[in-house]
């Protein structure tokens, strides 16, 4: 079996579903046609986590300077990753933050700074407390789900690489593979600095979750979350990394990600036969 970890912007799945349970059925259904699975619940699973996340949304709540004070910093350092000169993210009040939403729109396109806004905004709510009890939740579902499960396989995509790696180390779990897809592990300030993997483990950052027997990292050469792009240099636990083209538009669609043939040839081995 393999297991989904997904990204943000998956909330939409409840709000469609009503259920939690439906929206996992719903997300593993997208999942599992974009890997050219059959359809098989048994084949694969997706630990939902959203609803844990989910802070409602308010009215302008598309504007960086509606985001709190800890997202929009994490916008700024963002942008500072990703090469913007030091005139876009310096400055009083929102002004770094209204430049840096600005210069995604004119770098990326007009639709990566509403996605930056809602990354942002989400990402903060899991990662600006180590000691959250909403982290805390997240990870706990995620394990949860895996342990029920006992899959061989875990993918995790854009954030949920976070919760996923996060999870493995709080709870070890046996895996023949992890999958990180899109991942922001490596970001600086943003992401790599609050990595919390339990009492105990901090000196073990950037190695391979224990139990886990293999771990294959995969990022689009344009995928603005993917930052470094080439994680291994930050995580030498990861034991393959590919570089591919997803194209503009798509370059962090998660069904993308996994229609990709090196996903594929990683997964075949792994995979029931016929």
């Amino acid at each position: 079996m393999i297991v989904g970890i997904h990204g943000i912007r998956c909330y939409r799945y409840l709000a469609r579903a009503g259920t939690v349970e439906l929206a996992g059925q719903a997300l593993a259904a997208e999942w599992t046609a974009a890997l050219g699975l059959p359809p098989d619940p048994r084949t694969v699973h997706a630990a939902y986590y959203s609803q844990l996340l989910h802070l409602g949304t308010t009215q302008g709540a598309d504007e960086p300077e509606q985001l709190p004070p800890g997202a929009q910093r994490l916008l700024v350092d963002w942008v500072s990753a990703l090469g913007a000169p030091a005139e876009v993210t310096m400055g009083p009040g929102t002004l770094p933050v209204r430049q840096a939403a600005g210069w995604l729109a004119e770098r990326y396109g007009t639709a990566a700074r509403r996605f930056a806004v809602l990354f942002c905004r989400e990402v903060d709510t899991y990662i600006s407390d180590r000691n959250s009890p909403r982290r805390a939740a997240v990870r706990e579902e995620v394990h949860r789900v895996l342990s029920e499960r006992r899959p061989r396989v875990v993918v995790a995509h854009s954030l949920g690489s976070v919760v996923a790696y996060e999870a493995l180390w709080h709870h070890p779990v046996e895996l023949d593979l992890l999958v990180t897809l899109g991942s922001p592990l490596g970001m600086p300030h943003v992401v790599f600095e609050r990595l919390s993997l339990g009492e105990g483990n901090e000196e073990h950052k950037g190695l391979r979750p224990p139990k886990v027997a293999r771990w294959v990292n995969i990022a689009d050469i344009g995928d603005m979350v993917a930052v470094p792009r080439d994680l291994p240099s930050r995580f030498p636990g990861i034991d393959a990394h590919y570089d591919v083209s997803l194209g503009l538009v798509a370059s962090h669609k998660a069904t993308r990600y996994l229609a990709l043939p090196e996903l594929a040839r990683e997964l075949g081995p792994l995979l029931p036969a016929g």
